[in-house]
């Protein structure tokens, strides 16, 4: 190897370790971000701090396809038990919900988040729904009384 070529070389690395104690080590300890396309829809429970509030709406069930899954909540989902999802009621909350064209009531507890379909207040698992109304009907219309 001809020497010129070896001082060239030496030169070179010698420089690149210069300048890399000029960098910023602040840049390579940010967390990277991703920017993404769609709208991200974040959900936050709402404090209803009065017992007994009356909110009418409507109502459906939950299909079968959710038996056994997990719920917001992290429990695993009975189409079996009396419970409900609501957008922005705490869970563990107690919701009276009445059907208003025959008065059968039932009280469920708030477990999961949900209906995300335009015009619904609350849904129910299909127990729930079959104590007030006939599961062939899929929505009703119903008065939701909260308790607790």
């Amino acid at each position: 190897m001809n020497w010129s070529v070896i001082r060239y070389l030496g030169g070179s690395v010698l420089a690149l370790i210069m300048m890399s104690g000029c960098t910023n080590s602040d840049q390579y300890n940010k967390t990277p971000t991703v920017e993404t396309k769609r709208p991200v829809l974040i959900i936050k429970p709402v404090e209803h701090k009065k017992a007994n509030k009356v909110i009418y709406g409507k109502a459906s069930f939950y299909a079968n396809m959710f038996q056994g899954r997990k719920t917001a909540n992290g429990q695993i989902f009975d189409q079996g038990k009396l419970t409900a999802a609501h957008l922005t009621l705490p869970f563990g909350t107690k919701v009276k919900v009445t059907n208003v064209s025959n008065n059968k009531s039932v009280i469920v507890t708030v477990n999961d988040r949900g209906p995300y379909i335009r015009g619904r207040m609350i849904d129910l698992s299909r127990s729930a729904f079959k104590a007030i109304g006939n599961t062939r009907s899929g929505v009703l219309n119903v008065k939701m009384e909260i308790l607790k």
